[in-house]
């Protein structure tokens, strides 16, 4: 029995065979019993059925042969059928047919064929491989048979699905990042702020969002401003997934301070995002497409935002200075601080503990903190807890660098989230001397993440 097909019998295996070949019994006798009138012999009058209308005789008139041995052959055809394919209950038929195992043939058949041209271009770097004419066709194939039905035949995307063909990114448009979103998919979630804030609460902070992008006579200016202290502040700390400033935080929020909008722009829309929050998947393609295909699609994809195949020019980084020795810890547990004033993030030698650097003024997470943090992140998912404390140097108001601190450790634990660590192994932590540095020093612009348990 296939149990896969079944509920908790075999009954409908059952039920649908009787049907079936209690349907050719029915269908053979029906034939048989209205095949009583014989043919009349030579000279001899045809008979009626005994109905008339009008002076019209219905004539009895026997089947025509052609008719009756195609209905022979249609009912032998139906038989032989059933009996070398599926069709009664579980039977798998004498071929042993079935429409996966016809795919899968068809498949391994294409892929014996193709294979080897993936595999060619599979060696070549990315660049080249969206460059190359006959690499491109193959992936808008792919991409029309897989793609088109969110982001469209255009690749532009429509309201929720987002355009490919500019520098506008969620997730990063590196092809390495292209690779791992088509590879293990994407889920993007805002929460629903509306229960929170109220009506009018989420009106200012929309007014707020729509002065980081349009013109002062789109927007309330005087909703605005109060929609600021709730954009940077409690209880919605907007800035801990879009950034201080609205410029986005890759993998958490999208940049507001553009006139790119995936659910759309408008105050209205704003507004619905706010209330009612937003939730987006892209599926997985990775147990889809094997390594070689993946590697044509993120091309191909790449390709549509780099046309010319080559990647926007990117701000060289100034060289880092090497880490001065702490004097609380070793200089093993210590990782260098970043000379220039800008976001980093770094991890200790034996892994335990990761420190985000911070630019001036600002609580914007490093873009490359995923990728770093890794094995500190898997270490939460096991089990272990993370304690997170943030620090200050001893320039500029102390108050108003605790705030700053306080924010820094918030967007720290809201970046730790959004990888997948639960809240509850988490823990907030003030140092007992919050002040790491004297002067504006990047080590008085960092928090630390550390293992415990």
């Amino acid at each position: 029995m296939n149990t896969t097909s079944q509920f908790t019998s075999n009954f409908w295996t059952i039920y649908i065979a009787a049907i079936v070949l209690l349907s050719f019994i029915g269908l053979a006798w029906l034939l048989f019993s209205q095949n009583v009138v014989k043919q009349p012999k030579k000279g001899e009058e045809v008979e009626t059925t005994g109905h008339e209308w009008d002076g019209i005789a219905e004539y009895n008139n026997p089947m025509p042969r052609w008719w009756f041995w195609l209905y022979i052959l249609t009912w032998v055809f139906g038989a032989v059928y059933l009996v070398l394919y599926p069709g009664v209950g579980d039977y798998k038929g004498l071929l042993n047919w079935s429409s996966h195992g016809q795919y899968d043939k068809e498949v391994e058949k294409a892929n014996a064929q193709y294979q080897p041209l993936y595999a060619k271009f599979a060696k070549m770097p990315i660049e080249e491989v969206a460059k190359n004419p006959e690499a491109r066709q193959i992936g808008k194939n792919m991409f029309d048979t897989y793609c088109i039905q969110c982001h469209g035949s255009d690749a532009k995307g429509s309201k929720g699905f987002p355009n490919l063909t500019d520098h506008d990114w969620l997730w990063g448009g590196e092809p390495e990042k292209i690779h791992e979103t088509i590879e293990k998919g994407r889920v993007g979630v805002m929460a629903a702020w509306g229960p929170q804030l109220g009506e009018e609460r989420v009106k200012d902070v929309a007014n707020y969002v729509m002065s980081l992008s349009k013109p002062k006579d789109q927007y309330d200016a005087e909703r605005a401003a109060r929609g600021e202290a709730l954009f940077k502040g409690p209880p919605a700390n907007c800035f801990t997934c879009h950034g201080d400033k609205g410029q986005g935080i890759q993998g958490l929020g999208p940049n507001l301070t553009d006139d790119v909008w995936l659910w759309g722009g408008s105050q209205k829309t704003i507004i619905e995002t706010i209330t009612n929050g937003r939730h987006s998947q892209m599926p997985a393609w990775g147990n889809f497409l094997d390594k070689d295909k993946l590697h044509i699609m993120t091309a191909y994809v790449w390709g549509l935002s780099n046309k010319d195949g080559k990647a926007p020019a990117k701000a060289e980084a100034k060289p880092a200075a090497a880490p001065a020795e702490a004097a609380s810890a070793p200089a093993a547990e210590k990782a260098a601080a970043p000379a220039a004033d800008a976001a980093d993030v770094s991890l200790n030698s034996d892994k335990t503990v990761g420190t985000f650097y911070f630019a001036t003024g600002k609580s914007d997470v490093a873009e490359n903190a995923a990728n770093v943090l890794a094995d500190l992140v898997k270490a939460a998912k096991d089990g272990k807890k993370l304690v997170v404390s943030g620090y200050t140097d001893s320039t500029g108001n102390a108050e108003a660098n605790a705030k700053l601190s306080k924010e820094r450790a918030l967007a720290v634990k809201a970046f730790l989230e959004a990888q997948g660590v639960k809240a509850e192994s988490i823990e907030l932590r003030k140092p007992e001397d919050t002040t790491a540095a004297q002067g504006n020093d990047a080590e008085g612009r960092r928090v630390e993440v550390r293992i415990e348990g």
